[in-house]
């Protein structure tokens, strides 16, 4: 009789959780959360009217599709390039990351990656210029 009573509750209890692991796992964890913020935001292309760059004479590599497209070929290569130099220049705590970067090809060959200030009087923004083709940075400012 003391066998029975015992195993018994041990299935009851077994059930039990059984079926609080079914809601939890069916209602609980089926909410949906708050998307993450963008990290960037492309603005598109613009032609600023200076001549054209002239093409590069030399290989950037010995893979052909990235001599093809380029080195930085999207805006979210950009993204992370920029982010880096950021980092290592002013530190993780000068970027204001609750704004989304902005990012534009100029002339379909510069990228142009710019980055909100935080905590400062005065607004600034960071600008990083980083060539598509072989992935050298050919500007960086700081603008009021």
């Amino acid at each position: 009789m003391m066998k029975t009573k015992s195993l018994f509750v041990n299935v009851a209890i077994s059930l039990a959780i059984l079926i609080c692991g079914i809601v939890v796992g069916r209602f609980l964890l089926s909410a949906k959360s708050e998307p993450p913020p963008k990290k960037y935001e492309y603005m598109g292309e613009i032609k600023t009217g200076f001549p054209p760059e002239k093409p590069l004479d030399h290989r950037i590599s010995n893979y052909k599709n990235i001599n093809k497209v380029g080195a930085v070929p999207d805006a979210a290569t950009a993204y992370e390039i920029g982010n880096a130099i950021l980092i290592a220049t002013y530190g993780k705590n000068k970027i204001d990351y609750s704004e989304s970067f902005g990012i534009q090809l100029q002339d379909g060959f510069m990228w142009t990656v710019r980055a909100q200030s935080q905590n400062t009087d005065f607004l600034f923004y960071y600008e990083i210029g980083i060539d598509k083709r072989d992935g050298r940075i050919d500007h960086m400012t700081v603008e009021i």
